[in-house]
């Protein structure tokens, strides 16, 4: 391009204000002669130059004035351009000597100016809305303290209007009483975040100030929100109040889960409702479980009762602790590796923890156990991890542990033939299974519990007359429940009619005095009646609830029950 040494011929064709604003113009300026040759552009029209010039054009300008058609005689205004994916809006005037002024405005560039500026606005917009819509409160304050801006929030939670305190020092909130404390302030002094927690208008608040940097590291900014508590105190209060209902109902869940598995359970004692109860209890947590009965109680009853209600889901594993040598009782408890000892199967064996992976098992006879697999059982316990007997490597077991003894385990602590921190270990949760000669009124529903059950079983139908239940009342029952069942299973299966044969019964049972039966009453009137006269003699002779609860060995809630009842009989 051939432009004029120092623009001397431009100052002759041009005015002194002209020649001024000629590199300064955000336009592209151009003078040209009346055959389109350019004799000088300005700084916007060389970058115009180089950019068209990076597309592969040659002399762009010329090309430029020559799809412009100049004519030196001629005045153009407004003329829409379009060049090589640019567009301009272009002005032409004539000059002195035969040369033109040609001015073009790149509309491409006020279009993305353009673009950009709206998106930018858009980008804002958002930006407002968002801040506008969040429950916390939102102001911005400059580093001198000054406040620039407030969303809705803030106004709503302090109880002011941003027209009037935005472009105002932020001390004014304290000056004025709306708040106690500018956290602002705080940020000021050491340029570090800061909270702070007040009470304003009969809320609970949450005021918090962060600082923000230019990339020199000075303050520019310091953004504060402040959250209103007290309503998520009341979320938190009514969460807390939706768990402990939620606790509660899977507590009543769980006793009624409870109670479908009370199974072969005849309860009609208060001792065996008690029990019951309390073995409810015991289900729904995951401690150890104790039970103290005498042989053929029903202990492993207890144990199934308990396993149903809280680990349905996996096995229930039985084992009697004192009818396997000690050797023999670790690998069926604790399984072996393959190859363990002679005889051993070469593919190993799990044993009864794992088997009872996710469930129950049920140590029957604990009291037997010899002390060298009392070690071993109660660091299984206290680790919930075993080893194979033969093996190095430890396996990790879920198992909920209940155990059984017909041995007080105290005397037997004492006297070193069981260990003391097992006990302590087995005995989280005690419950008694009382034999059958101290709840004899369980008599009858256990009687026609096992008919039912043995009438199906053989399929042969019987029923008992009342001599013969009063004969049954009347034995001791040394080995309870179990004694009692398969006294029902002989009577069921060798009687020839539909009643019960009474010779059938056994001279240990045919010796025994029969109780009172009196012939023109139902057993439960005549059950009922005893009850009723022992309650009200114990009472009158106690004179209180607790006492009398305490010698009839049941619960004063069970007292006071029964007094209620028979009260009002």
């Amino acid at each position: 391009m051939g432009a004029y040494e120092n623009h001397k011929e431009l100052q002759k064709v041009l005015d002194k204000a002209w020649v001024g604003l000629w590199d300064h113009s955000f336009d592209s300026l151009l003078v040209v002669d009346c055959a389109g040759k350019v004799k000088d552009a300005n700084a916007k029209a060389r970058v115009l130059e180089r950019k068209l010039a990076a597309v592969g054009l040659e002399q762009p300008l010329e090309q430029l004035m020559v799809q412009l058609g100049l004519d030196c005689d001629t005045v153009q205004k407004n003329r829409e351009l379009s060049f090589y994916g640019q567009y301009f809006k272009v002005n032409v005037v004539p000059l002195k000597k035969q040369l033109q002024l040609v001015i073009m405005k790149n509309l491409s560039e006020v279009k993305e100016v353009q673009e950009k500026a709206e998106q930018t606005e858009e980008t804002n917009k958002e930006l407002q809305d968002i801040i506008n819509l969040s429950a916390d409160g939102l102001v911005s304050v400059d580093g001198n303290g000054v406040l620039l801006r407030m969303n809705e929030a803030y106004e709503k939670i302090v109880g002011i209007r941003a027209d009037d305190f935005v472009g105002k020092p932020a001390s004014l909130l304290k000056q004025q009483g709306y708040l106690p404390d500018i956290v602002s302030r705080h940020v000021m002094e050491d340029l570090k975040p800061k909270s702070l927690v007040f009470n304003i208008r009969g809320k609970d608040v949450l005021l918090t100030g962060r600082p923000v940097f230019n990339d020199k590291g000075k303050l520019i900014r310091i953004v504060a929100n402040i959250r209103d508590l007290s309503q998520l105190n009341r979320l938190k209060d009514e969460i807390s109040k939706y768990s402990q209902l939620t606790s509660r109902y899977e507590t009543e869940l769980q006793r009624f889960r409870a109670k479908e598995f009370t199974g072969d359970f005849v309860a009609d004692s208060a001792k065996m409702k008690e029990l019951i109860e309390l073995t409810i209890q015991a289900a729904q947590v995951e401690a150890n479980v104790l039970v103290y009965g005498e042989s053929g109680t029903g202990k492993e009853m207890v144990a199934k009762m308990i396993h149903k209600s809280s680990r349905k889901e996996g096995a229930f594993i039985a084992v009697n602790c004192g009818a396997l040598p000690g050797n023999l009782l670790e690998s069926e408890l604790f399984g072996y590796q393959g190859g363990a000892f002679t005889g051993a199967d070469k593919n190993g064996k799990i044993g009864l923890f794992e088997a009872a992976d996710g469930g129950t098992l049920f140590l029957d006879e604990i009291g037997d156990m010899p002390l060298e697999m009392q070690v071993k059982l109660l660091r299984a316990i206290q680790e919930k991890k075993i080893r194979r007997v033969g093996s190095n490597e430890e396996i990790r077991v879920d198992v909920r542990l209940v155990a059984a003894t017909n041995k007080d385990l105290k005397p037997r602590v004492e006297a070193g033939m069981f260990r003391e921190d097992l006990f302590y270990r087995l005995n989280v949760i005690k419950l008694h299974v009382t034999p059958l000669r101290e709840r004899k009124e369980d008599i009858p529903g256990l009687v026609d519990h096992f008919l039912r059950k043995l009438s199906k079983k053989y399929g042969m139908k019987r029923q008992i007359t009342k001599g013969m239940m009063a004969k049954l009342m009347g034995y001791d029952w040394p080995g309870n429940v179990r004694e009692l069942e398969n006294t029902i299973e002989r009577l069921v299966v060798l009687s020839k009619g539909l009643n019960l044969e009474f010779e059938l019964l056994g001279e240990e049972i045919l010796s025994t005095t029969s109780a009172a039966f009196p012939a023109d009453k139902p057993l439960k009137k005549v059950l009922a009646d005893a009850e009723k006269e022992i309650i009200l003699k114990v009472y009158q002779e106690c004179g209180s609830t607790r006492k009398a609860a305490k010698q009839l060995g049941v619960s004063q809630a069970t007292v006071a029950r029964k007094l209620q009842k028979y009260s009002a009989t």
